[in-house]
């Protein structure tokens, strides 16, 4: 026994010693790092060239990713691993660089030995898979041959090792099956159809495990693949060895009967029509491989509840979170789930907090003395990642806390936290590209100082995120029931999408800026024609008060005489009730259909989009104003200073004041800042922030967002200075001006406007 130790250790020791040396020699020489990576960029460019021009390459991309596929179910199943994602790849690297090979060379040396082919039938249905089913646990057993956290395994981490290792020995066999098989049955049918017995393999994506070998036509026997049958053995090994001081030395027949049924399953599908009857006969007792994988799923279940179940002995020695008194893998999964869903910035933290403090859990219960010297570093993180956590949690208490201060002192009107995401975004959409980009560089330059690159980078772009969605956000705050919509659970799922691949955020950037310019397209070509029954130029809005639009049409009941008294007012080119609108006597007819219930206003456009605000109370208004005036957002306190002047020094009465405008679904459609009974005043604290399709919303009927019922005038005040404009700055202007709007740069100019 001590020369065995020695022998492992001493091994082990070189190993280490020469990745010590090599990690050394990688800070000593960091062009190595530098040449590494331009290779690993270099290959991945030619493999992604190669798609295109080799089929061969398009062959392996389709096996990996069903190969991926499988490794993920089994992934996601394990929930009381411990092994990080990185060592369970180096496994499936050994099932295909050390597996394969080890079980090549094996059989063919037998061959050489005792003679024969690898086509007889000896060889296919007997050898092959004693062998297979061996050596696919060769790095499991290195693995706990060597490792220093051995003893500290969950049954999880065994499944998973398994698992792995078949994957990888799976992904090379049935990728030499494709690129070998030819001729025209494959090419219509597949490379595993064969005319008797149909299609054998099956890879199907919504199947457990699939890559199951099963003949579709007249099916009287199958066998599961590789990944359940190595994932079974090692789990059964794990079971042997935790059980081992508990039952006799006789438990470790339990695997032994394990891969004897592995190995029988795969027998007899191979030589299901040469092998003995007693074989298929025993075979048929076992289940005629039906029953492997349901008797591996209960298996599986069982070790999951006995991991957990260990856990909760020495919950009291582990760190936990408020209302966490029972460890336990739901809870767990529902806090990573919902976090990936809807603050992907904590993912990490819950995915590193809930692994890492499992494995400090199999320390503490199994770990031998080799165990106990990773103890303290993970003792050390798992802390680290719950007081994380716990800081996130106290933030989100406080800001609730506040919250509800703040809707206590505004004597119980609606919560404005919903509010504090709207004006978050009001503000970034104000900023310039290269004031984004400062923030941006600014937030990742301050993340690096506590995690690595990619983790600084996601907590910026989230960031980013947060501060252009704030008024989806609070839509979403506002009335939560919108999240449960299909279309809603769709657009949350392709951009969580977006946000994962590469250059996913840019994509979403394109849709959102191209939108429009496709929506022109469309309308051009005459693909896209608005149901709406609006005339064909649309009235502009009006610039000498109510009731004096000039294009405004007769109404029925307007004098005639008036026309005939003066001619020229009845000429052509006139508009046929200039005097009506010069009298300002009445207002113009509602463009669309407008329907008041309560408070709340419900308005359908010509374009047939239905909008909603909710009409603010003068105490509501005034108390809103009077919060902002000293607002440190200069945009906010620009608002209430313009309707500040309209209430105090002028005679109109403000209407509306930062007025949200909301679509059907709840997503924010726009705003209204001072609005007054004949005007739409639209408040920018400089020409930086004019946009000019935020005006088609006021004077176009045939925009998707308009929502100008009454038709009032519009007028965009600009409060700094408007000298030393550049030119396209002035143009924006000029095409402003174009669509009626009135552009004014002082309050006094505004009181003579409104």
């Amino acid at each position: 026994m001590n020369s065995i130790w020695s022998i492992r250790t001493g091994i082990r020791d070189f190993l280490e010693s020469i990745y010590r040396t090599g990690r050394s020699w990688i800070e000593k020489y960091p062009f190595i790092k530098t040449a590494y990576t331009i290779f690993s960029w270099l290959s991945l460019i030619l493999f992604v060239l190669s798609l295109f021009f080799v089929k061969e390459s398009r062959t392996m991309m389709v096996q990996y990713l069903w190969s991926f596929y499988v490794l993920l179910q089994f992934w996601f199943l394990c929930r009381s691993k411990t092994i990080p994602w990185k060592q369970i790849v180096l496994f499936v690297l050994a099932g295909v660089f050390l597996v394969v090979p080890f079980t090549t060379l094996t059989v063919n040396a037998l061959h050489v030995l005792f003679g024969g082919s690898t086509s007889d039938t000896w060889s296919i249905a007997v050898i092959t898979p004693i062998f297979e089913e061996l050596w696919k646990l060769l790095p499991l057993g290195i693995f706990l041959l060597f490792s220093r956290r051995a003893s500290a395994l969950s049954l999880s981490d065994y499944t998973l090792i398994g698992a792995a290792t078949g994957v990888g020995f799976q992904l090379m066999e049935e990728l030499s099956r494709r690129w070998l098989s030819s001729g025209p049955l494959e090419e219509k049918f597949g490379y595993s159809f064969t005319w008797l017995g149909g299609e054998t393999i099956h890879w199907d994506l919504f199947s457990l495990f699939p890559g199951r070998f099963e003949e579709s036509v007249f099916p009287t026997l199958m066998t599961v693949g590789h990944p359940v049958h190595t994932a079974m053995i090692a789990l059964a090994c794990g079971i042997a060895y935790r059980l081992r001081t508990k039952l006799t030395k006789w438990v470790f027949l339990f695997p032994v009967i394990i891969l004897l049924w592995a190995i029988l399953d795969h027998a007899a599908y191979n030589g299901q029509h040469q092998l003995p009857g007693w074989v298929l006969q025993l075979h048929d007792w076992t289940g005629s491989g039906y029953k492997t994988q349901p008797t591996f799923l209960l298996m599986l279940a069982a070790s999951i509840f006995a991991d957990y179940w260990s856990l909760n002995k020495i919950r009291n020695r582990l760190p936990s979170l408020p209302n966490e008194p029972l460890l336990n893998p739901f809870t767990e999964l529902w806090n990573m789930t919902r976090s990936f869903c809807l603050d992907r910035g904590k993912f990490i933290y819950w995915l590193g907090f809930y692994r890492e403090r499992r494995e400090l859990g199999f320390h503490l219960l199994y770990g031998n003395e080799e165990a106990a010297s990773r103890q303290e570093p993970i003792d050390a993180r798992v802390k680290a990642l719950c007081q994380a956590l716990t800081g996130f949690a106290i933030i989100l208490l406080v800001a609730g806390l506040f919250t509800g201060i703040g809707t206590y002192a505004s004597g119980g009107e609606t919560a404005c936290f919903a509010c504090m995401f709207d004006s978050l975004q009001d503000w970034w959409d104000r900023l310039d590209w290269y004031e984004q980009g400062a923030i941006l560089l600014g937030a990742l330059a301050l993340s690096l100082l506590f995690v690595g690159f990619w983790p600084a980078f996601g907590i910026a772009m989230t960031g980013m995120g947060i501060a252009g969605s704030g008024h989806e956000i609070a839509g979403y705050i506002r009335d939560p029931k919108k999240l449960l919509t299909p279309e809603n659970a769709l657009s949350v799922a392709a951009g969580i999408i977006l946000s994962r691949i590469p250059f996913g955020k840019a994509l979403s950037w394109v849709g959102k800026k191209g939108r429009s310019y496709v929506r022109k397209l469309l309308d051009k070509l005459g693909s896209r024609k608005p149901d709406t029954d609006v005339p064909v130029k649309p009235k502009p809005p009006k610039h000498d008060g109510p009731g004096k639009h000039q294009d405004d049409p007769k109404k029925p009941d307007d004098d005639p005489k008036k026309s005939d008294d003066n001619p020229k007012e009845s000429d052509d080119d006139s508009p046929p009730n200039k005097d009506k609108a010069d009298e300002g006597t009445e207002q113009d007819e509602t463009i669309g259909n407008m329907v008041k219930v309560k408070n709340k206003t419900t308005y359908t456009n010509p374009a047939g989009n239905e909008l909603t605000w909710v009409d603010q109370p003068p105490k509501n208004i005034n108390r809103a104003i009077d919060h902002f005036l000293n607002s440190k957002d200069v945009g906010k306190a620009t608002e209430a200073k313009v309707a500040d002047f309209v209430r105090n020094k002028t005679d109109v009465e403000v209407k509306a004041y930062a007025q949200k405008v909301e679509k059907s679904d709840g997503q924010f459609a726009g705003d209204l800042d001072v609005v007054t009974k004949d005007a739409i005043i639209e408040v920018k604290a400089s020409i930086r922030s004019v946009k000019v399709d935020q005006f088609n919303k006021f004077t176009d009927p045939t925009h998707e967002l308009f929502f100008n019922p009454e038709n009032k005038k519009v007028v965009l005040y600009i409060d700094k200075s408007l000298s030393n404009l550049r030119p396209e700055q002035q143009a924006m202007l000029e095409t402003i001006k174009s669509k009626g709007v009135t552009i004014i740069n002082s309050l006094e100019d505004l009181k003579g406007v409104i």
